[in-house]
């Protein structure tokens, strides 16, 4: 019997969930990079919402995408591609459907790191034992984050911050989002 594809004609097919990062959620983990750090790679470039944020922060930036929608982004597979390693560190927005595997992969290339993902990141015991394991560290954002979806929608996830840092932390971060007027 042939295997039914669930995710068929759904974004998750393709594993291009795209919900943009506000600044609002960036600038609090700044704090977080380690000293030394001059290169951060971005395999989950999108247009740019992080990368932008880490360029006017002095940080050199390498921008890939498995669905590259700037001009200067490479096409890039981040969970099956192989990259160079003449990068410092990994921060990115990865898809939210796939964040088990890109947890996976990025405890693999023993580097420092840090994504944010849903806090459901802590919920299987798949992952509970990787964040366990490797001692990754969780930035507790103060509010849910309202992400920007493909067509513009608003989204809304409470969303932490993990932290490749060898310490198995657990941090506190404000979040100074914009109030929403209401109509």
């Amino acid at each position: 019997m042939e295997e039914v594809n669930k995710w068929k004609g759904n974004r998750r097919e393709i594993g291009e969930d795209f919900f943009e990062t506000p600044v609002h959620a960036i600038n609090p983990i700044l704090k977080y990079i380690p000293n030394g750090v001059k290169t951060i790679w971005e395999p989950t470039y999108g247009k740019g919402a992080i990368g932008n944020v880490l360029e006017d922060h002095g940080y050199n930036v390498i921008k890939t995408d498995k669905f590259p929608k700037t001009d200067d982004t490479t096409k890039f597979d981040f969970l099956t591609d192989m990259m160079e390693d003449d990068y410092d560190m990994l921060i990115f927005n990865p898809p939210f459907s796939l964040k088990t595997q890109f947890l996976q992969k990025v405890v693999a290339l023993n580097k420092p790191f840090m994504f944010i993902c849903p806090t459901s990141i802590m919920e299987t015991a798949t992952r509970s034992a990787l964040i366990n394991k490797h001692q990754i560290s969780i930035i507790n954002l103060s509010n849910r984050i309202n992400y920007v979806g493909k067509k513009g929608n608003k989204v809304f996830f409470p969303s932490v911050w993990v932290l490749g840092d060898n310490k198995g932390k657990l941090y506190y971060a404000e979040v100074n989002a914009p109030r929403i007027k209401k109509s």
